[in-house]
């Protein structure tokens, strides 16, 4: 578990106390606080009076303002990212150093942030100074900690690129996930790949959860995680416009239950992509709905780039009753279309386009056209 603690934390930074009294000798009863902006900060009158007018109070001397300011330019900031800081979150100026903004500062810090990284996340995230240090902020720490292990690097990046990571969404988010048997490794990996979902809490992610479950993909199984990705992707009435595709070229319930089960992002192609590899593979190739179910992966393809331009080829070497070279002969080998589908393109090339380029020159210089350009 993360350690981290108030009491007696040992700061990175000189002690408030060490520059309050700098701060102090130029404190004086500002006019406004819009002109205290506009000759500390570099705002000008029109940002000033619209970032004053977010607080009900203004100060009664400069001294804690000056001290705030002070704090974060001993802890990185530049003049422009506590000028965002301020604008967005400008109650900040009236926080305690000591007790309330060096504690939360430290405690990134001792997670390995560095002072850069710091002054990235909280001039992005300033709500993070208004989080509670006990029941909030370390718990969130300790939750993130936990799902990332030893990757600090990674925790680290996620933050810097979402710094909304650090809210009050994740706890309830990780819980959820937990509780529906994905693993620390796949929760790191939806952080990642649906952070808005990890931001906005439960309310938006717990429908999904139950469609998947709904869709006959158990809570535990590999494919779950998969679902859960894919259905995020896609409204609820996304989805059932999917279904009714399927179902309009003759797939019935068990086949789409099948092909969910197989390959969750079938769902997620588009309506013209999904119609478009449906014509082909149901009235060019010739599959039928039962068919495809089980190799649902066919219809995520690229149908210009992959689909077309190796069945010309499967076509084409099957029609010459050739469709391997094996010691040096030429042999009929039965392969299927799909299989030759699912092999990545430098074996497919390798077994299917470079051993007939003289036998076949036509199937040839027309694969690589398309799939490898800079052979032709």
């Amino acid at each position: 578990m993360l350690k981290l603690s108030i009491n007696g934390v040992q700061t990175i930074f000189k002690r408030v106390s060490n520059y309050a009294t700098v701060a102090s000798k130029a404190s004086e009863i500002p006019n406004s606080m819009v002109d205290y902006l506009v000759n500390s900060l570099g705002f000008s009158k029109e940002e000033a009076s619209v970032t004053s007018s977010k607080v009900s109070t203004t100060f009664k001397s400069t001294e804690n303002p000056n001290s705030v300011i002070d704090f974060f330019k001993i802890s990185g900031f530049s003049q422009s990212q506590i000028k965002q800081l301020v604008s967005r979150l400008p109650e900040i100026l009236f926080c305690n150093v000591d007790k309330t903004l060096n504690p939360k500062i430290q405690a990134l810090h001792d997670l390995g942030f560095s002072k850069s990284d710091l002054a990235h996340v909280i001039s992005l995230y300033p709500d993070f100074c208004h989080r509670n240090l006990n029941n909030q902020i370390i718990p969130t720490l300790e939750i993130l900690k936990s799902v990332f292990g030893d990757d600090n690097e990674a925790l680290i990046n996620a933050v810097k690129k979402w710094p909304w990571l650090l809210g009050k969404g994740v706890l309830d988010v990780v819980s959820l996930l937990r509780s529906y048997e994905l693993s620390d490794d796949q929760i790191k990996l939806f952080a990642l790949r649906k952070t808005r979902y990890s931001l906005f809490g439960t309310k938006s992610l717990e429908p999904v959860l139950i469609r998947v479950e709904n869709l006959g993909i158990p809570r535990g199984s590999g494919m779950f995680f998969h679902g859960v990705c894919a259905l995020c992707s896609i409204s609820e009435a996304t989805l059932d416009a999917r279904k009714r595709i399927y179902k309009s070229y003759g797939f019935n319930d068990d086949d789409v239950l099948a092909l969910v089960r197989k390959n969750p992002y079938a769902l997620t192609v588009s309506e013209s992509k999904l119609r478009n590899g449906l014509d082909f593979f149901m009235k060019e190739a010739g599959y039928l709905p039962s068919e495809i179910a089980l190799r649902p992966n066919v219809l995520t393809y690229s149908l210009e780039k992959r689909v077309i331009p190796r069945y010309r080829v499967w076509k084409g070497l099957k029609e010459r009753g050739i469709q391997k070279v094996t010691s040096n002969k030429l042999e009929n080998i039965n392969v299927s279309f799909f299989s030759c589908l699912n092999i990545n393109e430098p074996q497919f090339f390798e077994k299917f386009v470079q051993p007939f380029k003289d036998e076949c020159p036509d199937l040839y210089s027309d694969y690589v056209k398309v799939a490898r350009p800079a052979l032709f």
